[in-house]
């Protein structure tokens, strides 16, 4: 992606507030057109990067597919994406244990979902109990340790955990969290993956073609918004419709020909277009969370620590920033964004050392061959980088730049669907996962061995580090454990950090009212055409 990511996003501290808002005020418009409403109606057409492969936002936390699925499901909370602080939205307030393990929920009156079945304490327990269930990769993580959802009444609910879960509120807020249908919850994942969920949200799906488009459609009568919602009621858009275009200059030629109203994720080299106060301009935003990494699997040529730090040191962020983006982004300095609760600087971990990184992989005993790239035993340095396609232009430069190294990778662009079904069998050296959420408990989602463990770590003291972090109800306490981690994932080379990224739409000057909601996602239920 830019690495796939995962948006999730819990309460920033005013110090990582303002960072994120410093950030997001580069540009041009952050935070959408602030002139009012426009005309009702219309349809909203939007050029998607990629295929979801898969709408249930239970099930992946792929960008595309949270997306479209955010209008489709709301849920319990909303996060104000300037200030962080959780908001009601479907539960009018909430009480926590003094030991974080339960948490007690009062759900507003009058919401339905699209079958017109109340959304209730069954339907919420119905979502969790479902939840829970899924492999523990992306919204699933944050629900580990749960004990059930209690149903007290209609509208009173309480959701109970093993062990302390601070993070569990700002989970609450998010796509992956959002409530579905007690039917819903039965219906195979596969054809959930198609569409087949009901939520309650101001939209609702007419057709989803996959490698071609989906729309969706307003849902008349809705009134049951996000209590920082300026529309109280029903969206004013008819139709907002999302073509999957994976071609970057198809995007940008789309929006620039009026074709499009939306080119989501301009490359860099393109959004100086849109800065001109031409006929589009841009809508972006900070990515706090893990950062665009190298994602290597500890298994194969990677399981020596030797050949992960040469990697690690042998990467010139800064040149790589220079090249390939703009203010828009930041070499990475640790694991973890800037813009991240907790966050560290750890840049001297990171510190580019082609020398060292030259030393390291010959004392491994890859030695160079007659061609540059390094061979042992007759065996050549060559890994395979799996990404979902499209790809992004910063790969091929972080290829040329591990050649002079030895290293020969081999860059496999494949469609989302394929992509994800190879990560979960381990068929790569190298993928590229980040995870947009402003709260490290982030790492605990991709470096736990008690997860999905896509990466094959082995166990250490590293889990302890994350179990300590999650289940930390003092913040200091907290923030040791987090520097713990973070300082043993570097010192151990389990993850090659590369830059801070952004999220980064082209929009045309007629659509008003369009934001990103506190994960970076589209928030429709705003938007109009002028």
């Amino acid at each position: 992606m830019p690495a796939r990511r995962h948006r999730l996003i819990p309460v920033l501290p005013v110090a990582a507030v303002a960072a994120l808002l410093a950030l997001t005020s580069c540009g041009s418009s952050s935070d959408g057109d602030a002139t009012g409403a426009g005309q009702p109606g219309g349809t909203l057409r939007i050029a998607a990067d990629a295929d979801p492969g898969c709408l249930d936002p239970q099930q992946t936390g792929q960008l595309q597919t949270l997306d479209i699925t955010r209008g489709l499901v709301d849920s319990l909370t909303d996060q104000d994406p300037k200030t962080g602080a959780i908001v009601p939205w479907l539960a009018q307030s909430w009480t926590i244990s003094p030991d974080a393990r339960k948490f007690t929920f009062t759900l507003r009156s009058g919401a339905t979902f699209s079958d017109g079945t109340p959304v209730d304490g069954q339907a919420v327990k119905a979502s969790f109990d479902r939840l829970s269930k899924l492999p523990p990769n992306g919204a699933p993580a944050y629900i580990k340790g749960y004990t059930g959802t209690t149903v007290t009444d209609a509208t009173h609910v309480t959701v109970g955990f093993t062990q302390p879960n601070a993070q569990f509120l700002q989970a609450t807020s998010t796509t992956g969290f959002g409530i579905l249908s007690v039917a819903t919850a039965s219906k195979p994942l596969a054809a959930r993956c198609r569409g087949q969920i009901i939520g309650s949200g101001p939209f609702v799906l007419k057709n989803y073609t996959p490698n071609r488009s989906a729309t969706i459609t307003k849902r008349a009568g809705y009134g049951w918004p996000s209590s920082r919602a300026v529309n109280k009621g029903q969206a004013h858009l008819d139709t907002v419709a999302f073509t999957f275009v994976a071609e970057d200059g198809a995007r940008t030629g789309a929006l620039r020909s009026g074709q499009a109203d939306v080119g989501e994720a301009i490359q860099p080299s393109d959004q100086a277009q849109f800065t001109d106060g031409g006929s589009a301009r841009l809508l972006l935003a900070a990515a706090p969370g893990l950062v665009p990494p190298l994602s290597l699997n500890h298994r194969g040529i990677l399981a020596d620590e030797k050949v992960r730090r040469a990697l690690l040191i042998g990467v010139d962020r800064a040149a790589l920033v220079s090249t390939v983006f703009n203010a828009n982004y930041r070499p990475a300095t640790s694991v973890l964004a800037s813009t991240t609760p907790d966050y560290v600087n750890l840049a001297d971990k990171l510190r580019f050392d082609p020398a060292q990184a030259d030393r390291l992989l010959t004392e491994a005993g890859w030695v160079p061959g007659a061609d540059g790239i390094r061979t042992n035993g007759g065996r050549r340095l060559s890994l395979t980088w799996l990404i979902p396609a499209p790809m992004p232009p910063a790969d091929e430069a972080v290829q040329a730049q591990l050649r002079k190294r030895g290293v020969d990778l081999q860059l496999d662009a494949v469609p989302p669907a394929q992509y994800v079904a190879r990560q979960s069998a381990g068929q790569f050296d190298l993928t590229a996962v980040a995870v947009t959420r402003a709260d490290p408990d982030v790492l605990r989602n991709i470096f736990s061995t008690r997860g999905a463990n896509l990466w094959h770590l082995t166990p250490s003291p590293l889990d302890g580090y994350l179990d300590a972090q999650a289940a930390a109800t003092n913040p200091a306490d907290r923030r040791t454990a987090v520097t713990n981690a973070v300082t043993w994932i570097l010192d151990h080379a389990d993850t090659v950090p590369l830059y801070e990224g952004s999220v980064v739409h082209g929009v045309s000057t007629k659509v008003r009212g369009l934001r990103l909601t506190a994960s970076t996602q589209l928030d429709l239920h705003e938007a109009s055409l002028g």
